[in-house]
C-alpha cells in the first residue's frame, strides 16, 4: 500500500477530466485523434499531440508519432494530460501509436488532438559527464540496461541523452595552490574538456559548456578566483574574463565542437570571483560579489561578449541554485538586477534537487513559468538529482540524504521522478527547454571523490548503480 501511495505522489502532471482540456479551436487547426494506435489524416506540417489517458496503476504508456515520443506513468483514478511535441508530418497520413511497457497493463483514452505548431521543439535531456575521465582512469565500467558493458557516451546517447554538460576549471589539481590542489589533476582541464567534447559530438550529443572561472568548485558560498588571477585589479579582471572565455571557445570551435549552450559561472546567486563567504561576507575586496550588482554584471558581460563573438549561435545561460532559502523571490531579485544592469544572456538556469529545495516538480515548473514570463527568457533545469538508494555503497550517507517532499529512495522512485519531470516540462510552455542531470555517471569507482582523498558522495544519486549498470530511470529518458 505504501508503494502505491508513493508512486501516486510521483505521477505526472494531471488534470481531472472533464473540464480540464481547453476547447480545441479553431477547428481548422485541430484534428481529433480517436485511437492512439492508428493513422490520422493530416496535411504536411508540424503538430503537437495532446492526449488524456488513465490506466493500470504505475504502468507506463509510451505515445509516439512522427519519430517523437512521450512516456506517461498511469494511474487508475486520475486522467493524465500528455504531449508529444514537434511532430513533423510529411505526407497525408500520420501514424500514432501507444505502447505499454508493461505487457499485462491496460489504458483508456479519453480524448486526443493534433494541433498545428509553429516549429519543432527539441526537448533537452542532458547529463553532466565532466567526471568521466576520473572514473575511467580508475577502472569504472558502464553497462546498459541489459547489463552489457560499453562506452559511456554511447550508452548515454543510445538511451536518449542528447546533451553533455562539461565543466571547465582554469587550473584544477595544481599541488602548488589552494584550493586547486584539492581537485583531481588532469580532470576538467582544458585538454580534458576538449577531449570529452569530441566524444560527445561523436555520440551525436549537443554540448553545454560551463565556465567555473576558478581552479576549484564554485557555488553560492565559494567562488575562489583562479590563482593566476589573484592579484589582478578590477579592470584586469574584466579583461581576463573576456580573453580567457574567448580563448577557450576558439579552441572548441577550432576542433569542430562549438558548444550550443554556454554557462557563465556555476550557481552564481552570490556572484563570482569573491573567494569564500563567512556569514554572507566575502573574503576578498576585489571581487564580483552580489553586493555590487553593477560590477558583477560588468564581469559577466565580458564573458557574454566573448561568446557572442566566437560562437554567436550559442545560447548563454545564467545559473542559480534552488534551496529552501534560495527560492522564487531570490530569482526575481537577481534577474531583475541583471535586467536593470543590461546583461546580455538568453536562458535562466536553476539547480533542482527535491532534497535541497523541498519542492515538487509541479512547484518548480510553476516557478519556471513565472520567470520566463517576467523576464522573457527561456529556462533550463541546469542540475537535477534524485537519490535511488538511501546510502552510498559503503552504507554511509551520500550528498543527497533524502528526496523530500518525495518519500522513497529506490530505483523505481527515481524512474517515476524522471517520468514526472519530463511529462510536466512537456506540458509547460515551450520556453522550458528541459533538464541536465547532475553527475549521472560519477559511479562508485575507487579514488572518485569530488575532493582528492575523500569519498564519492554521489554514488546513490547517479543514473547507474553501484556496479555501473544503467538504472530504470533511463527508461524515462529514452522514451521522452
Amino acid at each position: 500500500m505504501f508503494l502505491l501511495v508513493l508512486l501516486s505522489s510521483l505521477l505526472g502532471c494531471t488534470n481531472d477530466y472533464p473540464g480540464a482540456m481547453e476547447d480545441p479551436k479553431p477547428a481548422a487547426e485541430v484534428i481529433e485523434v480517436k485511437d492512439l494506435n492508428g493513422s490520422v489524416d493530416v496535411s504536411s506540417g508540424i503538430y503537437d499531440l495532446e492526449y488524456y489517458v488513465r490506466g493500470t496503476d504505475s504502468a507506463t504508456l509510451v505515445v509516439s508519432a512522427g519519430g517523437k515520443r512521450s512516456a506517461t506513468m498511469l494511474d487508475a483514478d486520475v486522467w493524465h494530460r500528455g504531449f508529444v511535441r514537434g511532430i513533423t508530418a510529411t505526407g497525408n497520413k500520420l501514424q500514432v501509436s501507444g505502447t505499454l511497457l508493461d505487457a499485462s497493463a491496460s489504458f483508456e483514452l479519453k480524448a486526443a488532438y493534433l494541433r498545428k505548431a509553429e516549429h519543432t521543439r527539441t526537448f533537452i535531456k542532458g547529463g553532466d559527464l565532466s567526471m568521466l575521465s576520473q572514473v575511467e582512469k580508475n577502472s569504472g565500467v558502464y553497462k546498459d540496461l541489459s547489463g552489457t558493458a560499453g562506452d559511456c557516451f554511447e550508452i548515454c546517447s543510445r538511451n536518449g541523452m542528447n546533451l553533455a554538460r562539461l565543466r571547465l576549471y582554469n587550473d584544477p589539481g595544481n599541488s602548488a595552490n589552494y584550493p586547486s590542489k584539492l581537485m583531481h589533476p588532469g580532470v576538467q582541464t582544458e585538454s580534458d574538456v576538449l577531449a570529452l567534447a569530441k566524444r560527445a559530438k561523436a555520440a551525436g550529443m549537443e554540448i553545454e559548456l560551463t565556465f567555473h572561472y576558478s581552479d576549484y568548485w564554485t557555488n553560492g558560498g565559494e567562488q575562489y578566483k583562479p590563482a593566476a588571477w589573484a592579484k589582478l585589479t578590477q579592470e584586469q579582471l574584466h579583461e581576463v574574463m573576456y580573453t580567457y572565455t574567448k580563448g577557450f571557445l576558439e579552441k572548441m570551435v577550432a576542433q569542430g565542437t562549438t558548444p550550443q549552450y554556454v554557462s557563465l559561472g556555476n550557481e552564481i546567486q552570490s556572484g563570482i570571483l569573491f573567494g569564500k563567504t563567512k556569514e554572507n561576507v566575502p573574503s576578498e575586496k576585489v571581487n564580483g560579489y552580489c553586493s555590487d550588482m553593477r560590477n558583477l554584471v560588468e564581469l559577466l558581460q565580458q564573458g557574454s561578449k566573448a561568446v557572442r563573438e566566437v560562437c554567436p549561435e550559442a545560447k548563454i545561460i545564467i545559473h542559480l541554485t534552488t534551496s529552501t532559502d534560495i527560492n522564487l523571490g531570490t530569482f526575481k531579485w537577481f534577474f531583475s538586477e541583471m535586467k536593470d544592469n543590461g546583461l546580455d544572456y538568453d536562458i535562466i538556469g536553476a539547480s533542482y534537487y527535491p532534497y535541497y529545495g523541498n519542492k515538487t516538480v509541479e512547484e518548480m515548473i510553476a516557478d519556471a513559468e513565472t520567470l520566463t514570463k517576467i523576464y522573457d527568457k527561456d529556462f533550463i533545469f541546469m542540475e537535477v538529482g534524485f537519490a535511488w538508494w538511501p546510502t552510498l555503497a559503503d552504507g554511509t550517507q551520500g550528498q543527497i540524504a533524502d528526496n523530500k517532499p518525495y518519500t522513497d529512495m529506490t530505483p523505481t522512485a527515481q524512474r517515476a521522478f524522471m517520468l514526472k519531470l519530463s511529462e510536466c516540462i512537456k506540458a509547460s510552455s515551450e520556453r522550458i527547454l528541459g533538464y541536465i542531470y547532475w553527475d549521472p555517471i560519477y559511479i562508485a569507482a575507487p579514488n572518485c571523490g569530488w575532493i582528492v582523498g575523500e569519498k564519492n558522495v554521489t554514488g546513490n544519486s547517479t543514473l547507474f548503480d553501484f556496479d555501473g549498470k544503467a538504472l530504470p530511470a533511463w527508461e524515462a529518458i529514452i522514451n521522452n
